[in-house]
């Protein structure tokens, strides 16, 4: 199996992550119903302050991660065009978060609507990582 990644693909796709999850999260988009859904307020996000660095270090190096490991299956499966990289994105969010979407709601009582904008997400991120595999190699 190939695992040498372009680096550019692997820092460009690492950003887009960091940077799409700031946007999804933010009032912009879903931090309203996020909080309300995940049970988390204003305090807790305040008390939380002190570890951000923490918390924004190993997200980061989650969506390295996520970014190396989608270079290595694009790679691998010799996935060469947009079309491929979006059917491959599609297969591994549904092969990866909708068994967690169903654990989630079915064991730990969270709700399909806090699956739907966490899992999400994933689903873009899947996409536009693999797609940036693909454009630039």
């Amino acid at each position: 199996m190939e695992c040498r990644v372009s680096l550019l693909a692997l820092v460009i796709g690492t950003l887009l992550n960091m940077g799409l999850g700031a946007l999804w999260y933010s009032p912009v988009l879903f931090a309203k119903v996020w909080m309300k859904e995940a049970h988390v307020t204003p305090e807790d996000l305040a008390t939380s302050q002190g570890k951000m660095g923490m918390m924004y270090g190993l997200t980061g190096v989650s969506a390295l991660l996520t970014s190396y490991v989608i270079g290595v299956f694009i790679l691998n499966l010799k996935i060469m065009n947009i079309a491929g990289a979006l059917g491959f994105a599609i297969l591994l969010w549904l092969g990866t978060n909708i068994p967690a979407i169903v654990k989630n709601w079915s064991f730990e009582g969270r709700t399909i609507k806090l699956g739907i904008i966490n899992h999400g997400y994933d689903l873009v991120v899947y996409v536009l990582v693999s797609m940036v595999y693909v454009i630039i190699g």
